[in-house]
C-alpha cells in the first residue's frame, strides 16, 4: 500500500472512490438477519397500504453483535436505520416511541461505527446502491438503489443522483490531500495541478446535479420523498430500552455531505453564525473518518493563503476557478431547494414553506460566503 492510500485509508477514503465505499455496498447480510432484509425489502408496499408500524410491532428484537466487517455493520445500519424513520415517520402522525426491537439494535450499530442513531446521507447515499453493470462505472443510468422507502423512480433518481454526484467528486479526497502536502513543500506546480483536478470534479458534479429533473419531479420530490426524510418534530422519539427521554435526530441530508464541507475546510471558507452552527452540527452524522477528514484539512495550511503569498498569476487564476465552481454548484443547490422545496410549500400552502424559505436563505448565504473567497 502507498503512502497515499494510507494517509486516506485512515479517514475510511478510497484512492479511486473518495468517500464511497472502496467495494461496492453489501446486498445481502449473513443468515440470521432475514426479518431485516425482508421488512426493508417490502416497506414500499407496507407504507403504501398504511401497515408499516403494524408489522414493525411485531419484530422480534435482533442481535448485531455478530456483525464484524465494515460492509456488514453500514448494511445492518441502512436496513435497521429506514426501518426505524419508516416507523416514526411513516404515518401521517409522528410516533412517539421507536420500539425496542428497532431502538436497541440501532443505537448499538450507531455506536459501533460512531454515529448518531438514526436514518443518515452515508446510509442511503453512500451504501445504498448497486451496478446494473458491474463492469460500468459508478454514474446515472448504471445505479440502482438497494432500498428505499416508497420505491419509484422519483425517489430513486433522487438518491442515486446524490450517489453519482459523490462518484464524480471522488477525485477530489486524494486532491485535497496532495494540495495540502504540495503547500508544505513550497510546489506550485503540485498545488495547481491538484486545483485544477478539484475544478474537473466540481464541473461534472454540477452537471450531475442539474439532471436531478429527468426523472425526479419537484411535486412528487416533496409531496411523497420529502416527508419521511423531513426532520423529526418537538418533542422528539423515546427509544425503548435504550433512554426514557425523548431524543431529536435529523432524518438523511445533503447537508451531511463531506465531500462539500472538506471542499470549505481546504479554501479556509469560515461561514458565519448560524450557517457554521448548522453545518457543524450535521457532522456527528458523517462518518467517523469523514468527520476526521475535515479536521484534519481545517487544522493543515490554507490554500487561499498560501496562493496570496506566491504572487503567482496562474495558481490565483485555479484558485478562482475552484471557488467560482463551487460557487456555481452550490448556486444550482440553492435554484434546485427552491424549486423542490420552496416554491412546492407555497403551492401546498403548508408549514413547510417558513422552513423552506430559511433554508433558501440559508443556502444564499453559504453560497455568498464561498464567493467572498474570491482572490
Amino acid at each position: 500500500m502507498t503512502e497515499a492510500m494510507r494517509r486516506l485509508r485512515k479517514f475510511e477514503l478510497d484512492p479511486v472512490r473518495g468517500f464511497l465505499p472502496s467495494e461496492d455496498p453489501l446486498r445481502k447480510l449473513p443468515p440470521g438477519f432475514e426479518p431485516w432484509e425482508e421488512l426493508s425489502a417490502a416497506m414500499p408496499s407496507l407504507l403504501l397500504a398504511g401497515r408499516a408500524r403494524d408489522q414493525l410491532d411485531q419484530l422480534d428484537q435482533l442481535d448485531p453483535g455478530g456483525l464484524r466487517t465494515e460492509p456488514e455493520l453500514w448494511r445492518a445500519f441502512l436496513l435497521v436505520s429506514l426501518l426505524a424513520n419508516s416507523y416514526i415517520m411513516g404515518e401521517e402522525e409522528q410516533a412517539a416511541v421507536l420500539p425496542r426491537a428497532l431502538a436497541v439494535p440501532l443505537s448499538q450499530l450507531a455506536g459501533r461505527l460512531g454515529v448518531a442513531p438514526v436514518f443518515n446521507y452515508a446510509a442511503i447515499v453512500l451504501r445504498n446502491w448497486s451496478r446494473v453493470d458491474p463492469t460500468e462505472p459508478v454514474e446515472l443510468g448504471n445505479l440502482v438503489p438497494l432500498r428505499s422507502f416508497l420505491g419509484g423512480v422519483d425517489e430513486g433518481w433522487f438518491l442515486m443522483s446524490m450517489t453519482a454526484i459523490e462518484a464524480k467528486g471522488s477525485p477530489v479526497a486524494s486532491a485535497l490531500l496532495d494540495v495540502s502536502s504540495a503547500i508544505s513543500a513550497t510546489d506550485h506546480d503540485a498545488v495547481e495541478k491538484g486545483l485544477q483536478v478539484i475544478s474537473t470534479c466540481l464541473v461534472e458534479m454540477t452537471e450531475t446535479l442539474a439532471r436531478l429533473s429527468e426523472k425526479c419531479d419537484p411535486y412528487v420530490f416533496y409531496h411523497r420523498v420529502r416527508p419521511i426524510l423531513d426532520a423529526w418534530r418537538e418533542p422528539g422519539v423515546v427509544y425503548d430500552g435504550v433512554d426514557g427521554r425523548p431524543q431529536m435526530w435529523i432524518a438523511a441530508s445533503t447537508a451531511e455531505c463531506a465531500l462539500v464541507q472538506a471542499l470549505d475546510a481546504t479554501y479556509s471558507i469560515r461561514h458565519s453564525g448560524h450557517g457554521d452552527a448548522f453545518l457543524r452540527s450535521m457532522r456527528p452524522y458523517m462518518p467517523v473518518g469523514h468527520r476526521r477528514f475535515i479536521e484534519h484539512l481545517e487544522a493543515g495550511p490554507s490554500v487561499r493563503e498560501y496562493v496570496v503569498r506566491s504572487r503567482s498569476v496562474s495558481l490565483r487564476q485555479a484558485y478562482n476557478e475552484n471557488i467560482d465552481l463551487l460557487s456555481t454548484f452550490r448556486r444550482r443547490h440553492m435554484e434546485i431547494s427552491v424549486r423542490y422545496v420552496a416554491q412546492q410549500a407555497r403551492k401546498a400552502d403548508t408549514t413547510y414553506g417558513t422552513s423552506g424559505t430559511d433554508f433558501i436563505r440559508l443556502l444564499h448565504t453559504l453560497r455568498q460566503e464561498t464567493t467572498n473567497h474570491l482572490i
